[in-house]
């Protein structure tokens, strides 16, 4: 058993250094780009940067088949957005997560959640104030992506 904790801890260390070693080009690449002005990129669409840190994880709310939030302590909430849609999700009596109640999450993408139906892996997690800024930030996410999609249809 401690064996499997080990590998599970050393592929998640490596994982995160190739994410780092990845990103370091496009890292230098933005420090030699002019800066933008803090109007010109919402905030609130922007992926959060480092990993993040769950303490006292103590349940969820399920917002739709793709999108769920994690209660941790008295106060914080984290979207979860799940890279495709899971099935049994919303039905299930109860999911299971790979997450610990006190962990730190620097790839997402090893996470998981177990419904009846099988595993749903993470593809993103971050922090936000309520489950009502979340669906907030979903709804302006799916409305940039449809006007982005039917720019790209108009372009065409």
């Amino acid at each position: 058993m401690k064996r499997s904790r080990t590998r599970l801890a050393l592929a998640s260390l490596l994982a995160g250094c190739m994410t780092i070693a990845a990103a370091a080009p496009t890292l230098s690449q933005q420090d030699s780009a002019p800066a933008a002005s803090p109007e010109a990129e919402p905030t609130d669409l922007v992926a959060p940067d480092g990993p993040v840190r769950l303490r006292g994880l103590n349940g969820y709310a399920v917002l739709d088949r793709q999108h769920l939030v994690l209660r941790a302590g008295a106060s914080r909430r984290y979207l979860v957005t799940l890279k495709r849609r899971c099935f049994g999700l919303r039905s299930s009596t109860g999911i299971g997560l790979s997450l610990r109640s006190h962990t730190t999450i620097h790839n997402p993408h090893f996470e998981y959640i177990q419904t009846e139906q099988g595993r749903c892996y993470f593809d993103t997690i971050e922090e936000v104030e309520s489950n009502d800024a979340a669906r907030a930030l979903i709804a302006a996410r799916a409305e940039a992506a449809a006007e982005a999609e039917a720019a790209d249809t108009e372009s065409r």
